[in-house]
């Protein structure tokens, strides 16, 4: 359904270092091949939070124009 190209993901997560949302860190995997692992931190889960409130009165927003009469008929 989403399709996030590398080159737009490796951007996106060094933004989101640099804020101090998610940290970062090399391990091995079971493949015994160097990767690196993001994890959200305290400050990251309260900007995800922020950003689900907005998304959702988004939703909500083109939902209602979308759909106009569907608030009334629930009145």
């Amino acid at each position: 359904m989403l399709q996030v190209e590398t080159g737009s993901l490796y951007p996106a997560l060094q933004r989101l270092e640099k804020r101090k949302w998610v940290t970062s860190e090399w391990k091995q995997t079971e493949s015994n091949q160097r990767a690196k692992y993001y994890r959200l931190t305290p400050a990251g889960r309260k900007q995800l939070a922020s950003e689900r409130v907005r998304w959702q009165q988004l939703v909500e927003a083109i939902a209602a124009v979308m759909n106009p009469h569907h608030e009334e008929s629930e009145s």
